[in-house]
């Protein structure tokens, strides 16, 4: 009788994230309330204040796995030696990879909110997991415009995401990671 009451709250706590991405994304996390979160989900308020007390708290949720995923994606790189131009290749398809995972709705909740983001303690986190995939993926003595290359180039994939509403080619992927590339490597590959 525990395990299922636990996995319906964790399910409940599932499907508030899922709604509150879709939300935040395609409305904006300012206009977004929990009272619209609750309706979406057919739940009462009180349903997801037993998860959530607040909006922030929902963010923060969303925002605290994609964090380590890209930090850990980052560690992973700087814990060897310098990344060659193939290692710095493999690490910019993984990051493709992670960007897939986490869909293009998250990118939407990233681009669409960033001012509050930034603002989140959690928001720092974000920052410094992009901060430490820019050092893996510059090359050993980069200066600024190859730190701005190694952003143009994983601004790409936010880019791509953005627009994969509209355009559903699963070539896509393929393409952002090849002009990713040539980004990244000053298009000499």
């Amino acid at each position: 009788m525990a395990d299922r009451t636990d996995n319906r709250r964790t399910d409940t706590r599932d499907r508030v994230l899922a709604v509150a991405l879709d939300l935040f994304a395609h409305q904006g996390y300012q206009v977004t309330s929990l009272r619209e979160i609750a309706e979406r989900l057919g739940v009462t308020k009180a349903a997801v204040y037993f998860h959530f007390r607040t909006k922030q708290e929902i963010l923060t949720a969303l925002l605290h796995g994609y964090a380590g995923d890209v930090s850990a994606l980052a560690a992973d790189a700087e814990a060897g030696q310098p990344l060659t131009r193939d290692g710095r290749a493999e690490l910019l398809r993984r990051y493709a990879v992670l960007q897939e995972q986490w869909g293009s709705g998250f990118v939407l909740l990233l681009r669409q909110n960033y001012a509050e983001i930034r603002d989140l303690p959690i928001g720092a986190a974000v920052q410094d997991g992009t901060a430490s995939l820019v050092r893996a993926l510059a090359p050993a003595g980069a200066g600024p415009e190859d730190r701005l290359r190694v952003r143009v180039a994983l601004t790409t994939f936010q880019i791509a995401a953005s627009t994969a509403a509209t355009e559903d080619d699963p070539a896509t992927t393929e393409a952002t990671i090849a002009l990713a590339l040539d980004i990244l490597h000053g298009g000499d590959h």
